[in-house]
């Protein structure tokens, strides 16, 4: 297909100059009726933010200009079928979870996941069973589950249906066990659904690591609002098998989503498609170099190390930059500092400060390395210490009963120290990246509160009031 092809916008403008007089929704008729101090702002946006009127088509029932957007998508990624998303690859999650399992069906779903796929876990009535992934010695990195860890589980739970699995994770790290993964869930008969949100540019090549869509993967969800040209919210589902059927998608898709789709974000999915489409060797290879001169401006900067791919173990996307700091701050202390001195990185870590590039070379990074310089020249040098090693998650873990039993218990807040043995009523998450440390319906152990006190000591933002009072809903179960 031609890849230069932009249906949706080009929609968009002829709906913007052929439209005289506005008699449907939004009500901001246009970005005539808004408030005056945001209009520089919102104006030119807003005369696009249009509804299914006229020859915009229709998201859920395709015909035009979306159904074209999205057979490019498809044509592209090489898909069986490739679908806009409007709510993030949140609603992504939701969706292939919920087509691909049954209430009951026992899921297997690696522990370092969105809690978007945890609250689909719950949604779905599913049974999961949580392995936890390898963790890198050096960098402490989470690299994927090992497959061993797989085989073991597939013992112990012959009757499993679907795999779950991250890829990449937060900070860009690939495993390369990924296509072993998937094709031994196969040969089991699991199907294999990819959160891939960070990796809708995975298609361009070397050294960006390989798309599991490529590698066999069944559903995957790339959040293009995250690495793309995209507007935030923007996202895409893949249907990459016949293992769930594409009606069933798209049913569950409809019931998760707005029935009134923003076609400014779907404009700039198509848009992003075609963006990433038509960029040729030679540009990638510019935006690849500039890239590189700003890790090695970086690397010199005395009292700071760039993470790197460990090449018997894992990939890195080059366009996730995780600096080390060697200083007595943790990660958290030194994004402050940066956030105070205008740079603002996408996270941190005790150990890190995450930063995500743009696929592009008119970046001009000269102000960020000085800055970032500066910042470093203030925290005291040292190595981290031992002290600062996360607790690794447990190696297998269940819930103690099911979703459906655990809704009819009634719930308390207790102590941190007082839960040990009993069962989360609640999800303790640190965001971001927004991967629970503890899963509501887990026995709580002493590696559980091993792992809040590591983040509530490096500096970490909750989610949960309780988890910020020093305290944690749990079940009152039978027994207990």
């Amino acid at each position: 297909m031609d890849q230069t092809k932009t249906p949706v916008l080009d929609g968009l403008t002829n709906y913007h100059r052929t439209q005289v007089c506005s008699f449907h929704v939004p009500g901001h008729k246009d970005g005539l009726i808004f408030s005056k101090k945001a209009r520089p702002y919102f104006s030119p946006l807003l005369s696009l933010d249009a509804t299914e009127v006229a020859d915009l088509d229709d998201l859920y029932h395709p015909e035009g200009i979306l159904d074209e957007a999205q057979q490019l998508l498809t044509d592209y990624y090489g898909t069986r079928e490739s679908l806009f998303l409007v709510g993030g690859s949140t609603v992504g999650n939701l969706t292939m979870i919920l087509a691909a399992c049954a209430p009951g069906d026992c899921v297997f779903v690696q522990r370092d996941s969105h809690k978007s796929v945890f609250n689909a876990l719950k949604l779905a009535g599913v049974r999961p069973v949580f392995l936890a992934p390898a963790v890198a010695a050096e960098s402490g990195f989470a690299q994927g589950i090992d497959p061993q860890t797989l085989e073991e589980a597939l013992g112990r739970y012959p009757q499993a249906t679907a795999l779950v699995l991250t890829y990449p994770t937060y900070y860009g790290v690939a495993a390369r066990s990924i296509g072993q993964l998937i094709a031994r869930a196969h040969q089991a008969g699991l199907t294999v659904l990819v959160d891939e949100a960070h990796g809708a540019h995975f298609k361009l090549g070397a050294p960006v690591p390989p798309s599991s869509l490529d590698l066999g993967a069944d559903l995957v969800v790339h959040s293009a609002h995250k690495m793309l040209p995209a507007m935030t919210m923007g996202a895409y589902l893949h249907i990459n098998s016949n293992r769930v059927a594409s009606a069933k998608v798209k049913t569950v898709l409809a019931m998760l989503q707005s029935s009134s789709p923003s076609y400014p974000i779907m404009a700039s999915l198509d848009l992003a498609r075609c963006w990433l489409a038509t960029l040729r060797s030679d540009r990638f290879k510019r935006i690849l170099a500039h890239r590189d001169a700003f890790v090695r401006q970086l690397q010199e900067i005395d009292g700071l190390s760039v993470e790197h791919e460990q090449p018997n173990d894992f990939l890195m996307d080059p366009f996730k930059l995780a600096l080390r700091p060697h200083t007595r701050e943790s990660g958290f202390a030194v994004q402050r500092k940066l956030l105070d001195a205008g740079v603002y990185p996408e996270m941190a870590d005790p150990h890190h400060v995450l930063l995500v590039l743009g696929l592009t070379d008119e970046i001009n990074y000269d102000a960020a390395v000085h800055r970032i310089e500066q910042v470093l020249l203030s925290c005291t040098k040292t190595i981290q210490s031992k002290e600062w090693q996360m607790p690794p998650f447990p190696e297998c873990s269940t819930l103690m009963d099911s979703y459906r039993d655990l809704a009819a218990l009634p719930r308390e807040s207790v102590a941190q120290s007082e839960a040990v043995g009993r069962i989360a009523a609640e999800q303790v998450i640190p965001y971001p990246p927004g991967i629970p440390i503890v899963v509501e319906g887990e026995r709580i152990t002493e590696r559980s509160l091993a792992l809040i006190r590591y983040w509530q000591q490096a500096g970490a933002a909750f989610q949960n009031a309780s988890t910020n009072e020093g305290r944690i809903m749990i079940y009152q179960h039978e027994g207990e």
